[in-house]
């Protein structure tokens, strides 16, 4: 019972934000004849109409279609979201604006037919009628108005949430963008995160050989250098001496076994194979100057290979950044998912203010994850700390 009151008090609210463009739409269902003569000469006097889709657009978090730009004057005319925009004009206007009203009522409505039977005796006899009802005698008062405040709860729990749905779906149908569309859509930004991924992956590729040129081939010349130094000096006799390079081309190893070992767990950790993403979030937090909360449920289903990398790397880079970045004093990594898509939820309570545009590493967490068709959400108010939330598809 309480979860549908709070159901119908969120749907009575969305009516209620409703009114805010149906109201307006139901002046413009009254100029809508001078909008549709005017439109052949004048494209522009569909603006306000736009302006009033675009505003409910952005109340249900749609989509918004795409108008015919440019031309010229009969381009308006054969745009089909011109005219899908003036019909949802009409249907808004008109139901949305009484519907609205209607949900709004009902609320006081409610009140009234149930305290009627406390006032009804104060108005003269045979005079009184309330809420649509007659009421002359005691057990008409008694019974006719509590019916009556039944029925008006029933609509507020049933009828009220559908008039809000069927507003989101009006909106969704007429304003929203068609398959076309979509689908355009769509390709454009498979273009753009492909693009991405392969500036991405160049741009890894060229750390990589960066790495292994500067860092693993530079120390393997030294140890060979030494191990040249080694054999002439075996060959002259003194033994301490040699003893001393091969000591040193032997610390020079390690050390290109340890640049190597870096360099592989950039490209796939093998912790992730050994103990999975729950084991490797785990150990990226115990190496953090400041205390990281992980928590992984249990039974988190393990994802794809790919996917499992990218949310690695996604915590990893975002705990750099909290550590160099930031003055944060506590940190918490949350990873969640149901088989279907992963999410990882990356906060800190530093001092926020973090911008992706500037280059940091940001720039490149949207990167990787656009590659992959996820989704990825910076919030960093100033003073306020930072959190990234990433959502990644396993299917």
């Amino acid at each position: 019972m309480r979860t549908a009151i709070s159901r119908s008090i969120r749907a009575t609210a969305a009516l209620a934000a409703g009114l805010q463009t149906a109201l307006p739409a139901l002046a413009g269902v009254l100029a809508l004849p001078f909008l549709v003569l005017l439109l052949p000469f004048a494209p522009s006097v569909t603006k306000p109409v736009r302006v009033l889709a675009r505003l409910e657009c952005a109340r249900f978090a749609l989509p918004e279609t795409a108008h015919a730009e440019g031309g010229g004057r009969l381009r308006a005319v054969r745009d089909p979201a011109t005219w899908r925009a003036l019909l949802w004009l009409v249907g808004h206007g008109l139901g949305g604006t009484f519907l609205g009203l209607l949900g709004l009522a009902l609320w006081p409505a409610i009140v009234a037919s149930a305290t009627m039977p406390a006032y009804w005796w104060l108005f003269p006899p045979e005079s009184f009628t309330g809420m649509f009802v007659i009421i002359e005698t005691w057990p008409e008062a008694l019974t006719l108005p509590l019916l009556q405040a039944a029925l008006y709860a029933a609509m507020v729990v049933w009828l009220v949430p559908l008039i809000a749905r069927g507003q989101r779906r009006l909106a969704r149908s007429l304003l929203g963008p068609n398959e076309t569309e979509l689908l355009a859509r769509q390709v454009e930004r498979l273009t753009e995160t492909r693009a991405e991924a392969l500036e991405s992956h160049g741009a890894e590729l060229r750390r990589i050989e960066r790495d292994l040129h500067d860092g693993v081939q530079a120390q393997l010349v030294a140890v060979s250098v030494r191990l040249g130094l080694a054999a002439r000096a075996l060959s002259a006799g003194p033994e301490t001496a040699a003893a001393g390079l091969v000591e040193d081309a032997r610390t020079g190893i390690e050390d290109s076994l340890g640049a190597l070992r870096g360099i592989i767990r950039g490209i796939y950790p093998p912790i992730l194979a050994d103990r999975g993403l729950a084991g490797a979030v785990r150990a990226l937090a115990g190496d953090r100057r400041i205390p990281v909360t992980v928590r992984v449920p249990d039974d988190l289903p393990r994802p794809p290979a790919a996917i499992e990398a990218a949310a690695y790397f996604v915590v990893a880079e975002s705990l750099t950044n909290i550590t160099k970045h930031s003055t944060a004093v506590n940190a918490e990594v949350v990873v969640e998912g149901d088989g279907h898509s992963l999410r990882v939820t990356v906060r800190d309570d530093g001092q926020g203010g973090a911008d992706a545009e500037r280059g940091s590493g940001l720039s490149g967490i949207r990167r990787r994850v656009a590659a992959l068709d996820g989704t990825a959400r910076i919030d960093s108010p100033v003073n306020a700390g930072t959190t990234i939330e990433v959502l990644l598809p396993c299917e």
